[in-house]
């Protein structure tokens, strides 16, 4: 291969990291016009359970899950720390009774809420339910003084029906209910009067779509974290006042539990979050109290759905202990992150399968991710206290939990070669925008003929994409929230410097002239006893312009050895096809072998060698991987083919194994023999058949069967 001089882009530019806001000024006279004096009769009975029935609290507890919770503190080391770190910040929590110089913060450009409303306020409940005291149900009636004295909860062009009003409507309602029975009846009626403004607000400015902001960014699918926000301050809401004298929630209690059925429905059975493993943080606290708040209240099932149960794999198989980061796709910042209140959701899960090594690696996720790097104290989070985290599970192996993961619904795997901070991680991804289940949604209930518009603002143009970290560093970096989503910035392929559909935008939107499970997706996965994997993904149909006829893109692992990447393309005639893989430092070591090395600023390195069936050129460019919350430099290897098709075989030798890759091709077949160590292995690559049939590959090691993959070998959808 020839390599080309080292150069700068020049196209290398910043994305703006400005907030998107609503535009214009509020219309508060009409969008309040939109929400009808009285509501409909509604057509079901919909009831909180009869042993709930005028009893507080309930809603997110009730008396005898409090006392249970009382016995367990002592005897569990989590818990009690969280409680006397609760106890404790109570304590010197203050809300001035008379009116404040100003209310808490509003915070973030399309969540405008009242700073901690759905952070640590809630904490302020816990405290008050573990130990009830004159001084801090003062607190608390300031606080909710606050509350009712705020003429809007969102002032914004989304007037009272966004996130921020959804969050104030969770602690205003969990407030309430837990010192329901130590207020004075004339401001118990005044908070529940609030609450009933602002349920009937959200639903029908929000839900019901009637608000006056022209963008219905969040209403048009089931999945967005926004509106399970927002069915979580509704149910709240709702079922905090159900039976107050003189107000009357039957109909929005029976709409609050057909919105609650509509999402259930919809949620995905592996638990993962299409938006990547940082907004499924984000989001799994308030899908998670929704059920919880309903089953407790309304006698349904909702924590039955798989979803639950799954949650916690996406970040724990998306994990890099040995640097506290996700190593993830879509919106994910993929840097250092802390554990916070929304993370002790997780050990739901492991609550009810009983699965204590689950428990146990979850644990151990919890302790490194509090580690501080910053000087400040370790805090538990409150939300410790708030049913999730079940300490009668037990903690088991964290260790005996399998290596590897596949997502079927996102088409995304995940593989290492332990649990350690050492640990290689290797990760692929090539699945429909959005996932299968929003996916088959979007066809299930077109609109105008076309498939109905999904929220996928958060993904990346990335099928066929790969990562991959080593102990503290990434060694083909895995992106970071950008700003202008393009196929050249993730670890694929480019076609004359074009990447896939709708590349270019600051948040990515559905093709919705075309079925999106078509355009990418897993073809082939195979695992074995011994870890070995292979995932396989084709990805032509998504490029733009119809330039490739076929991107078959292969990843053979072979844990503690070496991690093999094939691509088989096919261009509709002759184009400048393009490898590319972000790193933070490369070099080429032996230009003429295809023999190239990463270097990380932490120290680690490795060796990668790259080959082809026909001629291609090298180049090592810089690169500006652009970042809402902050972006970075990077260099980026880019091998360039000029032709109608060419295969690439990558070996990659993180276990520094010296390992090398030769290549022989008869016909439509190749041989690639690898060496790493003392091993010799021979691989026999045959294309697939069509566009959906996995290829033919198969391993040996002398005369011994490695891994193989089949067209049998078709990889799970859900």
């Amino acid at each position: 291969m020839k390599i080309a001089s080292l150069s700068i882009l020049a196209s290398l530019s910043l994305a703006s990291l400005g907030c998107q806001t609503a535009l214009g000024a509020v219309d508060y006279e009409g969008n309040l016009s939109k929400v009808p004096p009285t509501d409909p009769e509604p057509e079901s009975k919909v009831e909180i359970v009869p042993a709930l029935k005028g009893v507080h609290p309930r809603v997110f507890f009730t008396a005898a899950e409090i006392q249970k919770l009382k016995e367990q503190i002592p005897t569990d080391p989590i818990l009690k720390q969280t409680a006397d770190d609760v106890l404790a910040w109570s304590k010197r929590f203050k809300f001035s009774d008379t009116k404040p110089a100003k209310t808490p913060d509003i915070f973030l450009n399309d969540t405008p809420a009242l700073a901690l409303a759905a952070g640590q306020y809630p904490a302020l409940a816990y405290a008050y339910a573990l130990n009830p005291n004159p001084e801090l149900l003062q607190q608390i009636v300031n606080l909710l003084t606050m509350y009712i004295e705020q003429p809007y909860w969102t002032d914004s062009a989304e007037l009272d029906n966004n996130m921020g009003t959804s969050c104030n409507m969770y602690t205003v309602a969990l407030l309430y209910d837990t010192v329901y029975n130590d207020l004075q009846p004339e401001f118990r009626q005044r908070v529940a009067q609030k609450l009933l403004l602002h349920a009937r607000r959200m639903y029908y400015l929000g839900f019901k779509q009637l608000s006056l902001m022209p963008v219905k960014y969040w209403q048009q699918d089931p999945l967005p974290n926004h509106r399970w926000y927002r069915l979580r301050g509704l149910a709240a809401s709702v079922l905090a006042i159900a039976d107050e004298p003189g107000i009357d929630v039957r109909y929005l209690l029976e709409q609050t539990k057909k919105e609650a059925d509509f999402v259930d429905k919809w949620l995905p059975a592996d638990g993962s979050c299409h938006e990547g493993a940082g907004y499924q943080q984000f989001g799994i606290r308030p899908i998670t109290d929704s059920a919880l708040i309903l089953d407790r209240n309304l006698g349904t099932s909702y924590q039955k759905n798989a979803y639950f149960r799954n949650a916690w794999e996406q970040q724990i198989y998306y994990w890099v202990p040995g640097m506290n980061s996700n190593i993830g796709f879509g919106d994910d910042s993929n840097g250092r992150r802390y554990f916070m209140y929304d993370d002790p959701t997780f050990f739901f899960g492991p609550h009810l399968t009983r699965d204590a090594n689950v428990q146990a690696a979850l644990e151990r996720y919890f302790r490194k991710m509090s580690a501080r790097t910053d000087g400040r104290p370790v805090t538990y989070p409150w939300s410790f206290l708030a049913g999730y985290y079940d300490p009668t599970v037990g903690l088991g192996d964290y260790k005996a939990l399998p290596t590897y993961k596949l997502f079927p619904d996102l088409g995304a795997a995940t593989m290492r070669d332990s649990w350690e901070d050492d640990a290689v991680v290797f990760t692929f991804k090539c699945g429909p925008i959005g996932g299968y289940v929003l996916n088959e949604y979007s066809h299930a209930n077109p609109k105008d003929g076309k498939p109905h518009y999904v929220n996928v603002a958060h993904d990346d143009p990335d099928p066929n994409s790969f990562a991959m970290s080593i102990a503290d560093s990434f060694i083909f970096h895995p992106g970071r929230y950008s700003l202008k989503k393009m196929t050249s910035g993730n670890n694929t392929v480019t076609v004359d410097g074009k990447g896939q559909m709708n590349e270019g935008m600051d948040f990515s939107q559905p093709i919705l002239d075309r079925d999106m499970r078509e355009l990418s997706y897993l073809t082939g996965w195979k695992t074995d006893a011994q870890g070995r994997i292979i995932v396989e993904g084709e990805a032509a149909p998504a490029y733009k312009d119809s330039l490739l006829k076929h991107f078959r893109r292969t990843a053979i692992w072979m844990p503690g050895e070496y991690v093999l990447l094939l691509d088989d393309i096919v261009a509709s005639g002759q184009h400048e096809i393009t490898w590319r893989g972000a790193v933070e430092e490369g070099k080429f070591v032996k230009p003429a072998e295809g023999l190239c090395q990463v270097i990380t600023k932490n120290g680690q390195q490795m060796d990668f060698q790259i080959i082809a069936d026909r001629d291609f050129t090298g180049a090592l460019d810089y690169m500006m991987m652009d970042g809402r919350f902050g972006s970075v430099l990077l260099q980026q290897f880019q091998f360039t083919a000029n032709s109608d098709a060419v295969k690439f075989a990558t070996l990659l030798d993180p276990w520094k194994k010296n390992a090398r890759v030769s290549m022989k091709k008869d016909g439509d077949t190749v041989t690639l023999t690898v060496k790493a160590g003392s091993t010799e292995d021979t691989w026999t690559w045959k294309p697939a058949v069509d566009g959906k049939t996995p290829s033919s590959i198969v391993g040996k090691r002398g005369s011994a069967p490695l891994i193989a993959l089949a067209a049998t070998d078709t990889a799970p959808t859900k």
